[in-house]
């Protein structure tokens, strides 16, 4: 929207870009469009192409991997990268348009449309509200969206959840590249080889387990 010369505002509801791991993964569909918005360049500095993924029985007998070696549209399929860098690549890129702003720390109440647009009560965290008017909004507010549910929108699918602990480490101590999915019954767990020298662990809270205690040093 920045680019087309569209004026924008967007809405969050933290008070700042995060700054803790996130997702990993990005694939080159994503890449295309960071591509496109000219921040391919700045993004490519914390990112791992070619990124394998392998899967592990308990005993450590690799039994599948997922291999990607083309690159069809330009880039890898399957690329390792470190969420916070690029999320702020992201937001910093918004600084060339005058026309773009963003609020942080708003929460959106309620949402109401009518014949010459939308209308967004917003919320900030001393309670104070306000009224925010546009001719079109853009939901980018994730899977449990109110602006979905507020406009009867099916979410097709299902999921079963589960909780895992994820643990990032600097000065990877295993150096192996790519990804381990562990798939060992007693403790599933995941390792994985990120950019700038970052390992993570992900490991399965099994039946019985409580946070406190799997929090515990």
């Amino acid at each position: 929207l920045g680019q087309a010369g569209v004026r924008t505002l967007v809405v969050e509801k933290l008070d700042a870009i995060i700054d803790y791991p996130r997702a990993i993964g990005i694939d080159d569909e994503s890449l295309r469009t960071l591509q496109t918005a000219g921040l391919s360049d700045e993004v490519q500095k914390h990112i791992t192409p070619y990124h394998w993924m392998r899967f592990y029985t308990a005993s450590g007998k690799c039994f599948a991997s997922i291999e990607p070696r083309t690159d069809e549209f330009g880039w890898s399929r399957r690329n390792a990268f470190i969420q916070p860098e690029v999320d702020q690549i992201l937001y910093q890129g918004l600084q060339r348009y005058a026309h773009v702003q963003v609020l942080f720390g708003q929460s959106v109440c309620t949402v109401s449309q009518g014949p010459e647009g939308v209308a967004l009560v917003v919320e900030n965290a001393q309670g104070e509200k306000r009224t925010l008017r546009a001719r079109y909004l853009v939901a980018c507010d994730g899977g449990n969206s109110l602006i979905r549910r507020t406009l009867n929108v099916a979410f097709e699918g299902r999921t079963k959840p589960n909780q895992w602990i994820v643990v990032d480490v600097r000065n990877d101590p295993l150096g192996t590249p790519h990804v381990g999915m562990h798939c060992d019954p007693e403790r599933p767990y995941v390792s994985a080889a990120l950019p700038h020298g970052i390992r993570r662990f992900e490991f399965k809270v099994m039946p019985g387990e409580t946070e406190e205690e799997l929090c515990k040093p």
